[in-house]
């Protein structure tokens, strides 16, 4: 079995998402007309999000690459 921290470190600092064991991902937001795109990198590959703000409508992981 794996040892597990006691205490989980996560946060966000410019768009780079840190936790205890490093960097983990990198997220982008865009405003496109009436839209916004999001874009998170990651180790497994670039996914999308497609969302009108406001409304709670979205399209998530939208695989890029």
């Amino acid at each position: 079995m794996t040892d597990k921290s006691p205490i989980n470190f996560d946060k966000t600092v410019a768009g780079f998402n840190l936790t205890e064991r490093g960097i983990r991902s990198f997220t982008k937001s865009i405003q496109l007309g009436p839209f916004q795109v999001t874009l998170n990198a990651r180790d497994s590959g670039v996914r999308a999000s497609v969302s009108l703000p406001g409304t709670g409508l979205s399209k998530r992981n939208i695989k890029l690459f």
